[in-house]
């Protein structure tokens, strides 16, 4: 049932710009991250000190008596002169980073594009599903009321401390709940989260179950960040229309164009009588127009497409999702192509 699952309080900020200004000299940094790791106590414990070596390494934080897990791949490319883009990959919900990795192959054809990679757990207890606390989902990560966002920004800034790192260039990638939670970061962690990438997910930062609505979050963004969004319309545990889903929970989701809608907003773009259109066959590329400081908003449609990684001939989950996979594009490279084309500016 991996990767079936389609989602805490603003992150701890402490002392980051001074953790940011170290970036690019990190020999002289390593006496200054001790000393801010360690001030933090608790808040953010775990892991070593020193420049993470090239390859893939194993860490973990501390929040709030919650330990996160996750691995750091920094690519041979990342040296103080020359800094890299970084994805920050999250898995569905049921499943987990290695399983997310060896269906999607994120930092496998990162590393071919000199691309960082943070591939993080998400949080169960017992025998509970490993999941996201994105708002309104999902499993025990919402049930305990887990603060991903301000564990995911402690990680992204140990990260940044510790490898030559592009700030302009960082997404949040993620599937299903994964990609629910790329959208609350995109909201609530803009200043360091520049591009959200999401797979048959949602932006869920309202309770449905209520009349009216309630909001869990608002999504305001500042800076704006740049968001791609993949859909299969065959996805029955992620309806395009929203509803409920097929999978292990299926609480009521709101239609993906509510959450393009509300992309529009918070980027600044035109009407959607300016969107541009374009694709042939099954697959359409809703492009929004006009966005505040070039920012980047695309919806892409798969008409044949299931609960799927665009890209991935992998789908475990086919006999209760439904559609297929699809290979009409691959989420991975226009992730690259948007990391590489489209910095965000500085507004120093």
């Amino acid at each position: 049932m991996t990767q079936i699952l389609a989602f805490a309080i603003d992150p701890h900020r402490m002392s980051r710009p001074a953790v940011r200004r170290c970036r690019g000299v990190l020999a002289h940094c390593v006496i200054l991250v001790t000393l801010l790791l360690g001030a933090c106590g608790d808040e953010t414990s775990g892991g070593g000190v020193g420049p993470y070596p090239v390859g893939q390494s194993a860490d973990s934080i501390t929040l709030n008596g919650v330990t996160h897990t996750f691995s750091v791949f920094v690519p041979a490319a990342a040296e103080p002169n020359n800094p890299v883009p970084l994805i920050v990959s999250l898995h569905g919900g049921g499943g987990s980073a290695d399983d997310f990795e060896q269906s999607a192959q994120v930092q496998a054809d990162a590393e071919a594009e000199g691309i960082a990679v943070i591939r993080v757990n998400g949080y169960a207890t017992d025998n509970d599903l490993l999941t996201w606390n994105a708002g309104y989902c999902c499993g025990a990560a919402q049930r305990d009321n887990v603060d991903h966002v301000g564990a995911i920004g402690a990680i992204i800034d140990r990260v940044e401390s510790r490898a030559s790192i592009d700030a302009s260039r960082v997404a949040a990638a993620g599937h299903s709940n994964g990609g629910m939670m790329a959208y609350r970061l995109g909201c609530q962690l803009s200043d360091r989260i520049t591009h959200v990438a999401a797979s048959a997910a949602y932006l869920v930062n309202e309770d449905l179950s209520t009349d009216p609505p309630t909001t869990l979050f608002a999504c305001a963004p500042s800076p704006p960040v740049s968001v791609i969004h993949f859909h299969g319309l065959q996805d029955a545990c992620a309806p395009f229309e929203g509803g409920e889903g097929a999978g292990v929970i299926n609480d009521e989701r709101p239609p993906v164009s509510d959450t393009i809608a509300q992309m529009r907003a918070a980027n600044q773009c035109a009407d959607a009588s300016s969107d541009v259109v374009t694709g042939t066959g099954e697959l359409e590329r809703r492009t929004l127009a006009g966005c505040a400081a070039d920012r980047v908003v695309q919806l892409n449609t798969v008409d044949s497409a299931g609960h799927v990684w665009f890209g991935s001939p992998q789908y475990a989950s086919q006999p209760i999702c439904e559609g297929s996979t699809t290979m009409l594009l691959s989420a991975n490279q226009e992730i690259f192509s948007l990391l590489r084309d489209n910095p965000r500016q500085s507004t120093e």
